[in-house]
């Protein structure tokens, strides 16, 4: 089957609505997050993360900067989510898994910004997809 293809207009019109959507909460803590679109992981950020160049499709999104728990009350570190369009795209069979996992790597790279480790989102990661068979 082959993975689905939106332009980048349209996936960037999800990653916006994905943001509209979260809770105010978090909203209001994003003020110094940049959200980008790329269309493949750099090579210096596929080496960076321990990955060869034909591994591009294995990073569906990185958090650069500084949590905000690192961060003392008087500073100010602007942070920045990257989002691989391909790679989110290639690792989908259709538009709703699409929108589905831009959402999932999302709220994975915002809860970076927030603190989170990857071991703290463990239990997060572990939920099934409703696209899973």
């Amino acid at each position: 089957m082959r993975s689905p293809r939106m332009s980048m207009a349209d996936f960037i019109a999800v990653v916006d609505r994905v943001v509209a959507e979260l809770p105010s909460q978090f909203r209001e803590r994003l003020d110094n997050v940049a959200i980008d679109v790329e269309r493949r992981p750099t090579p210096d950020e596929l080496r960076d993360q321990g990955l060869g160049a034909d591994e591009w499709d294995e990073i569906m999104g990185l958090f650069h900067g500084t949590p905000l728990t690192e961060q003392r009350h008087d500073e100010w570190h602007p942070n920045r989510i990257t989002l691989f369009k391909e790679s989110i795209e290639t690792a989908c069979r259709n538009r709703a898994e699409v929108e589905y996992e831009i959402r999932r790597t999302l709220i994975h790279e915002l809860a970076h910004h927030f603190g989170y480790d990857e071991d703290g989102l463990d239990e997060f990661e572990s939920k099934p997809s409703p696209f899973d068979e």
